[in-house]
């Protein structure tokens, strides 16, 4: 029978079983769902029912979990809201470091290991996963200075936990010799560097000049394994590569991109748990019954990874005066162990500096903090303090509604659409009108059609796309009654970018929405890939738009910014920049911003030597009369000069 189980179609049948049901049954009593996947590991592995065995087949699968667990890792990491409390994450990343790297590397002088593995346990305890951060998101309270300085020092943990790793292997291939440190050190230096800011500026350039799904799909893949493999050329693991992948695509792409969602689906959905799975597999559980020595060093590994991280968080509460919530909240945050132990862990039994005891504990300390964590974040959390609250999403684009004529030819407003509704909480509603004529039920049917389109376009089953046909007696009207009715907070339009807007893509459409709408209106022009952005430039003329409209086009802005995943850049009449100033320190935004007066960028001549990367976006404010006195051609004359995408953000009051 379990022979049976070894065959290709049992076997998979097995894993994908456990993978599904191990998660459901952790979850069901409010353990995190890897514990229930590693527990199963061990249910079915060579040391407990022996359903399968732990061999080349299951090596390679969790082999390529493994990158893909350090590529989400990079991913993960949130720079902007590490530069907001840089000074301080770096206190706490210091001594939440070093602390348990001193303290691992005692542990291992105990135990008896050689000078890299004593490295290598040290830096197993030095990281940390932030297990418990959606209890925080929940609760409101991400930006309290304390929980944000430890999310901060996560980045530091991190990496300096993958600097270990990577001096500690290529150390045990090449020898302890100067001459190997200082080539290592200069390959690798070259490689991150090549990694970090070469491929993002080849992302861009790619995705400006060829779009599609599976061919974004297939471009992140390849650029992981191509970092993964380009690590094991230099002499460190595969997984610092995809480590610096992770950090590269996040500089790439927007946060929300459909292209990162299918590729982290395929890796969280298989190949992670396969990996997880593959760690129990190889764990002996029976071993803490059978061997005293196991439970001896479970409980030294167990006190090291507690303590560290407890006195860390104490030292830095003392040094910051933290309340007892904060400091808790910090220490139940910072010490569970998951994301990176778990491979360094695999890494130092493969390579012989961890022996099966020291694994076998190290297991049960990653199981035990990964409960705990949340359990004491939850207790703390709760009563936190925040001096800044949250960052509320933009009212804005709450609810985008988007007209359709050809979901294919308007891909990339769709894209931004559900973009600007994904960092914003909110709900993109895609509307097809048909005016009344005869034959109306087959014209109804085709918009139905046409509108189920919509979400393969979009390629997110995430995206909360509401599909809307109406029957109207113009265009115009139907998109306007439709706002109307839905509550839309914004329309989000295409624009040809033609002479005239009424020479747009709907006809005289477009200039019926803009002039009679009470909602406001964006009007695109989507030359290139949105994720072939580089930069949002908010362009703001003279008298464009009255000072009790900049707040809300300043805020609009960001939004835009933040769903591209791009800085934003404010190019403003020297009339506004004390204004945009203050407005700027009022809203205490993470997302970098860079500001300098206007001078000649609007003219033909200067634009055509802005970066086809740059999204211009000019306001309107008010009437048809107003926006022509104050910006008169302007428009056009961009969309002329300029052949990067643009848009047209109008408010009517």
């Amino acid at each position: 029978m379990f022979e049976r189980l070894n065959e290709p179609v049992a076997f998979f049948l097995l894993i994908m079983s456990i993978i599904l049901i191990t998660p459901l049954l952790s979850e069901r009593v409010r353990l995190p769902g890897i514990i229930g996947i590693i527990l199963g590991g061990m249910f079915i592995g060579p040391h407990g029912f022996h359903l399968i065995d732990a061999g080349d087949r299951m090596e390679f699968l969790s082999t390529i979990g493994l990158v893909y667990l350090m590529f989400s890792a990079g991913l993960e990491v949130d720079i902007n809201q590490f530069m907001r409390v840089r000074g301080r994450a770096l206190v706490f990343g210091f001594f939440t470091f070093l602390l348990p790297q001193l303290m691992g590397m005692g542990l291992g002088k105990i135990l008896g290991l050689d000078w890299l593995g004593m490295i290598l346990l040290g830096s197993a305890f030095a990281s940390h996963t932030l297990i418990a951060f959606p209890i925080l998101t929940r609760l409101g309270v991400t930006r309290n200075e304390a929980v944000a300085v430890t999310t901060g020092a996560t980045v530091l943990t991190d990496i300096g936990a993958f600097i270990v790793l990577a001096v500690v292997l290529g150390a045990k291939s090449g020898g302890l010799s100067i001459g190997y440190f200082i080539q290592l050190f200069i390959l690798l230096s070259t490689f991150t560097l090549l990694i970090i800011f070469g491929l993002p500026r080849f992302g861009k350039f790619f995705f400006q000049r060829i779009s599609g799904r599976a061919i974004e799909f297939q471009f992140v893949v390849v650029v992981l394994f191509v970092a993964a493999l380009g690590a094991e050329l230099i002499g460190v693991h595969e997984v610092v590569g995809a480590f610096l992948a992770g950090l590269a695509i996040n500089a790439t792409l927007p946060r929300h991109s459909p292209v990162t969602g299918h590729v982290l689906f395929m890796g969280e959905s298989f190949f992670i748990p396969i990996f997880l799975l593959y760690s129990g597999m190889i764990t002996d559980p029976l071993s803490f019954l059978e061997n005293r020595q196991t439970i001896i060093v479970a409980l030294g590994v167990t006190l090291v990874a507690y303590a560290s991280k407890l006195i860390a968080a104490w030292i830095t509460a003392r040094i910051f005066k933290y309340t007892k919530n904060e400091f808790w909240t910090a220490y139940g945050l910072s010490h569970a162990q998951a994301a990176v132990t778990i491979p360094t862990l695999v890494i130092g039994l493969e390579t012989g500096l961890f022996d099966q005891t020291l694994f076998n504990a190290a297991i049960l300390m990653i199981l035990l903090t990964s409960i705990t964590s949340p359990l004491i974040v939850q207790r703390f959390a709760t009563d936190l303090q925040t001096a800044t609250a949250d960052e509320e999403p933009s009212p804005l684009f709450g609810r985008i509604l988007v007209p359709i004529t050809d979901p294919r030819l308007q891909e990339q407003l769709l894209a931004l659409g559900t973009l600007l509704a994904k960092v914003n909480s909110g709900k993109t509603m895609a509307i097809s009108v048909i005016q009344h004529q005869s034959e109306q039920d087959d014209h109804i049917a085709q918009h139905r059609d046409l509108l189920g389109r919509v979400h393969d376009v979009v390629g997110d089953p995430h995206s909360e796309i509401e599909l809307i046909p109406r029957v109207a007696a113009t265009h115009a009207q139907g998109i306007l009654h439709t706002a109307q009715e839905r509550s839309a907070s914004i329309i989000l339009m295409g624009w040809r970018g033609k002479r005239t807007l009424r020479e747009s893509l709907l006809g005289s459409v477009l200039d019926e929405v803009l002039w009679g709408s009470d909602t406001p209106v964006m009007v695109c022009k989507l030359s290139i890939p949105i994720n072939g952005t580089q930069r949002v430039a908010f362009v703001l003329p003279p008298k464009a738009i009255p000072q009790v409209a900049l707040r809300r086009m300043l805020e609009a802005n960001i939004s835009l910014a933040k769903a591209l995943n791009v800085p934003l850049v404010i190019r403003a009449d020297a009339s506004y920049l004390q204004s945009i100033e203050a407005i700027c320190v009022a809203i205490d935004t993470d997302h970098p911003l860079e500001k300098e007066p206007l001078k000649d960028q609007l003219k033909p001549a200067v634009l055509e030597q802005e970066s086809i990367s740059s999204f211009i976006v000019v306001p309107g404010f008010g009437s048809r009369q107003r926006v022509a006195d104050t910006l008169g051609n302007l428009p056009e004359q961009l969309a002329a000069a300029f052949d990067g995408n643009l848009a047209i953000l109008h408010f009517d009051k």
